[in-house]
Parts: structure tokens; C-alpha cells; sequence
């Protein structure tokens, strides 16, 4: 196969020279693989228009100028991927950057490349806009919890809503509220990670400084245990059912082997008394997590409350576990050992530093913890378009313009209208739909660099070799040290289906929070991409688990079953013999 030059397919974001380094690091966690048409169109408004709203909120629309549609975001699609626009969020930390914190995307990214921002050229306006942003900090509770109600009434709202009685015009109104809602609320995400991200970086810098031979965990271990992160309740809620299952014995024996079109059915039209409690049980759990699912920013990709296969899976899993796996024991554990490490670090600092530090570490205990939830709300609103979408294809279908509704994802946002109003021919929108589907499908043989510029070639996908080494270096993000044999997950999509047996390591090219019911029987987990503060890193934490990210190709040359070793302070995982 041959490298493929751009443009790369036609609803990437464009080329701008003043924003021109991309990186595809840790961004695959968010949404892996290669993305829709509509699905890339969408993702570019509601980024510009987080982007209007946040730079108007720092007041530095001057400073962080927005490229005209549809050029790039932070966010931008290139090579059907969804990347990170190095470039701008760089501008964003250089309106506020006085000097210490520049590199704080170090902890969100693998790789030794050096990623940072310039320090502001006008410090006193710098120190303004850090102003505003430390009183959104300070305020992170509150505004966090009032985005999240705010994600949630939407959700409902549009889960309750009769979309065959909206009128044309009211489904694409419809798409263009859940854009204002992301906007607003992926401007407190922004911030909130900034400043988990900022604040670490600080911390970091202040125990380098006045405990230099610190261990290599200690970083880890002060954002572990952290109780309340919002990604560790997929696992604890779907641990709370096994619970309820596993007191009717009759129900768990039953609940063990079955399929899920069963398990459908009988949740549907419960058979037993039994069945019955459990569906109550279920019916709440379903409204309150079901718009997770893999992809999830994807509104294109059906959530556990459509398929709820991932579910039934990690429920099964979960009733052959014992209580020493209980996420909530292993929480408190974790949590434990947070607080007599804080007490430890603190004895070890200087006297006049230990109020700095207990300063600063709030903040990154309040900042990461709420990334997750600001995360869930606008995943949760991105799954807001999915209804009026999918009912603007159920119409075009109907009408014999699409052969099936779920073709409109490969329309354009601009095209929707006219497709509507019948100015597009069935012949001509099944053309481009062909088009783009086929250039879709060949993307998922390439892959983009970690850290580029545009234009980029997109190269062959490769697999990866060891070459013969037993030891890899990555970087450790959750602390400890275990061993166990290999579990390969090799996709979002087989993550639905996967069983991860007690004991285990858990190896992924990446993890989110719909994957985090996983990690419950795992006793370790290594993942290909992905720094301190990812996702994944931040539920290992929350549960004790080492975990060691950047393992680049570990998924190619660990295969299920092979025995490792791994130390989540240090980075390192080893494939042991036997």
C-alpha cells in the first residue's frame, strides 16, 4: 500500500498555517478509529463553538484568533481522526502563562517529545486571565455539578421526546441546541483539565525542588483514591447489580449464561418474581449510565441503553468475583494509602513549603477528579444528537433517498437541509455516500504520526515488533507492582464482549470510562497510549491497579496469555518466561 497524501478525505478540518502541529496521542481514548462525515461536522461546531465561548470568557478573542469553518479547532478531524491541535491549545496557555507551566500537556500525552507553550508577552494581562480562571478553580464543585444537571435534563429530554411529530426544521433546530449545550460545557472541561494539568505540573515542580530523590510514585499516588470520579461509576453501578443478582440464586445461574437477546427479552416481559426485582433494579441504572457506550462522543455508535451487550458481559464477569474485588474496597484502600502518602510528603517538605503544597494539591485533587465529570456531560450531550439524526435518516429513507437510515451518517452537516427539502436526487446523495464510505473504509488501514504538521502523509498501518526485547519502558500511572498473564483487547468494539478473568492484566490500545468495568477482576492494566492524567490512568488510581500507558504496539507483540510483570511507579513492563 502507498502512503496516502492530503487532503487525506474531504471532511477534514482544513489547513492553518498559525495552528499547524497536531498530535493523535491519548486522543483515541475519546474516540478511536476513524470517524464519519457527519460525525467530523458536528464535532467541528461544537468546537467552535466552545472555543467562541471561551475565548470571550477569558477575554482573549485577540489573542486566540478562530480560523473560519472549516479550519482547525483544538479539536480537528484529520485523516477521518480525531487529533489535538497542539498549536491552539498552546495559544490558550500562552495568554495565561507567566512562567513554571508551560509544559503541562506532559501529562496528558506519551512520548518524550517536548510540547510548550511560549510565556506571555504581557504579563499583567496574563495574570488577568489567570484571575479568571482560578475563580472557575476555586468554583470547580459547584459549576462542575450545575454542567452536569444541566447534561442530564437535556439527555432526558431528548431521550422523552416524540422525534416523529418534530417537523423538519425542529430536528435540525434540535442538532444546533445540543451544539450550545456542548459549547458551553466543553468550555468547563477546557478549564478543568487545564487546570488539573497546570496545577500537577506545579506540584511536580515543587516536590522536584525540595525533595529531589522523591519516589518515582509519588506524583500517582497523591491523585489516587480520589472516591467520587465520576468514569468509576460505570463499574461500580454495574458491581452493585452483580450484587443484587448474585442474593437469588436461581437468577445468578440463569444470569451467567445467557445471551443478551435473551436478556432483553426477559427484562422486557419479566418471567420470575426475580426477573422482575431485577428489572427495577436495572431500569435506573440504564437511565443514569446508558448513553455510555464505545466511541462514545460518536453519535453515530449505539450506547448500552440500545445495545447493552457490554453490560450483560462486565455483569457476568462480575458475578464471578469475591469481595476482594469490590470497587468500592479497593477505593477506600486506595484512598488510604493517598492519605498517609500526603501526610508523608508533607513531613518531607520544608516547613514554609507545606502550606504551598497542601494549596496546590487541593487543586489537583478538585481539578482531575472533576475532569471526569465534565467529560460524562459533554459525552452525554454528544449522544443528544443521535435521535433527531437518526430520525432525519428514517425520512430520507423512507422517501427512498438513503437505502438505509443509518447512511445519513455519511452526509454532511450542510447537506442535511437540502436533503430534507428534497434538493438533493436519490442518485446523487447515494454517490457521495458511496464515495465517502469508501474512502472511510480504506482509512482504517493507514495511521497519522503521534506529533505532526499538515500536509501529513498517512502511512500504512503497521504491526508492531518487539524485536526480540523483553523489557519496555512506558510511563507509570497508577503505582504498585503485580504480575500476572496477558488479556489482549484489541478494539473498542471487542471491549463489548471481552472477559477479563481474576488475575489477569488488562492489554488495550486504549481505555475509557465505558471501559472501566474491565478493570475490576484486572490485576494490572497496560495501555498503548495515554499519560498521568488520562482517563484511564486516573480510574486506575481510584482502584489501586498499577497501570503503565505508552506501551506503544503492545497489543501486536503481547499476546493473550503471555506472562508479565509491570510496575505502575516506574513505567516498566516486563514479558517474563513461562
Amino acid at each position: 500500500m502507498a502512503n496516502l497524501q492530503e487532503p487525506l478525505c474531504s471532511w477534514d478540518s482544513t489547513i492553518d498555517e498559525r495552528y499547524n502541529d497536531y498530535t493523535t496521542g491519548n486522543t483515541d481514548e475519546v474516540l478511536p478509529g476513524i470517524t464519519r462525515p457527519l460525525p467530523a461536522d458536528l464535532i467541528r461546531e461544537w468546537n467552535y463553538q466552545w472555543l467562541v465561548v471561551g475565548t470571550r470568557e477569558l477575554q482573549i478573542e485577540d489573542l486566540v484568533p478562530i480560523p473560519d469553518k472549516p479550519g482547525t479547532t483544538m479539536l480537528p478531524v484529520v485523516g477521518g481522526r480525531f487529533c489535538v491541535n497542539i498549536s491552539v491549545v498552546n495559544a490558550l496557555t500562552s495568554s495565561f502563562e507567566t512562567g513554571g507551566s508551560a509544559d503541562y500537556l506532559k501529562q496528558f500525552f506519551e512520548g518524550e517529545e517536548e510540547i510548550t507553550a511560549e510565556v506571555a508577552q504581557d504579563t499583567s494581562r496574563a495574570e488577568a486571565v489567570q484571575e479568571r480562571l482560578m475563580a472557575n478553580f476555586v468554583r470547580a464543585r459547584e459549576l462542575v455539578n450545575a454542567d452536569a444537571d444541566r447534561a442530564k435534563a437535556h439527555y432526558a429530554a431528548t431521550l422523552a421526546r416524540d422525534w416523529t411529530a418534530v417537523d423538519d426544521a425542529g430536528l435540525l433546530a434540535a442538532i444546533d441546541e445540543t451544539t450550545d449545550h456542548i459549547g458551553d460545557i466543553f468550555y468547563t472541561h477546557y478549564w478543568c483539565s487545564s487546570g488539573g494539568g497546570l496545577q500537577t505540573t506545579l506540584l511536580d515542580g515543587l516536590l522536584a525542588e525540595h525533595v529531589p530523590d522523591h519516589p518515582a510514585g509519588w506524583m500517582t499516588g497523591l491523585t489516587s483514591g480520589l472516591t467520587d470520579v465520576e468514569s468509576a461509576r460505570p463499574s461500580k453501578a454495574i458491581w452493585d447489580l452483580s450484587r443484587f443478582v448474585l442474593e437469588r440464586p436461581a437468577l445468578a445461574e440463569e444470569m451467567a449464561g445467557i445471551s443478551v437477546d435473551a436478556f432483553e427479552a426477559r427484562l422486557a416481559s419479566p418471567p420470575s418474581d426475580d426477573w422482575t426485582a431485577f428489572a427495577g433494579q436495572y431500569t435506573p441504572f440504564i437511565a443514569d449510565l446508558g448513553f455510555r457506550g464505545q466511541r462514545e462522543t460518536d453519535p453515530s455508535c449505539l450506547t448500552w441503553n440500545e445495545n447493552p451487550q457490554f453490560v450483560l458481559s462486565s455483569l457476568q464477569a462480575d458475578l464471578a468475583l469475591d469481595e476482594e474485588h469490590s470497587p468500592y474496597r479497593r477505593e477506600e484502600r486506595s484512598a488510604a494509602e493517598r492519605v498517609a502518602l500526603e501526610d508523608e510528603v508533607e513531613a518531607a517538605l520544608p516547613e514554609d513549603q507545606r502550606a504551598e503544597f497542601r494549596r496546590l494539591l487541593g487543586l489537583v485533587q478538585v481539578m482531575n477528579g472533576k475532569r471526569e465529570t465534565t467529560k460524562a456531560s459533554w459525552t452525554r450531550l454528544c449522544r443528544t444528537y443521535r435521535q433527531p439524526v437518526l430520525e432525519m435518516g428514517r425520512r430520507l429513507a423512507e422517501r427512498g433517498e438513503l437505502d438505509d437510515a443509518e447512511d445519513v451518517w455519511f452526509l454532511r452537516l450542510a447537506e442535511l437541509p437540502e436533503a430534507l427539502d428534497g434538493g438533493l436526487s436519490a442518485a446523487e446523495i447515494q454517490d457521495v455516500i458511496d464515495e465517502r464510505r469508501t474512502r472511510y473504509e480504506m482509512l482504517h488501514d493507514y495511521e497519522l504520526p503521534i506529533i505532526f504538521q499538515r500536509p501529513v502523509e498517512a502511512t500504512p498501518r503497521q504491526t508492531a515488533d518487539a524485536g526480540g526485547e523483553t523489557s519496555f519502558q512506558g510511563i507509570g500511572v497508577s503505582p504498585g507492582q503485580t504480575r500476572g498473564r496477558a488479556r489482549v483487547v484489541l478494539s473498542a468494539d471487542g471491549a463489548s464482549e471481552a472477559t477479563i478473568l481474576p488475575g489477569e492484566i488488562l492489554v488495550a490500545p486504549v481505555t475509557d470510562a465505558p471501559w472501566t468495568p474491565l478493570f475490576l477482576p484486572a490485576a494490572g492494566v497496560v495501555v498503548e497510549t495515554g499519560g498521568l492524567l488520562s482517563h484511564a490512568a486516573t480510574v486506575a488510581r481510584e482502584y489501586g491497579i498499577p497501570a503503565v500507558t505508552g506501551i506503544r504496539g503492545a497489543t501486536d507483540f503481547i499476546a493473550t496469555g503471555t506472562m508479565l510483570s509491570i510496575d505502575g511507579s516506574t513505567g516498566t513492563v516486563t514479558i517474563e518466561e513461562g
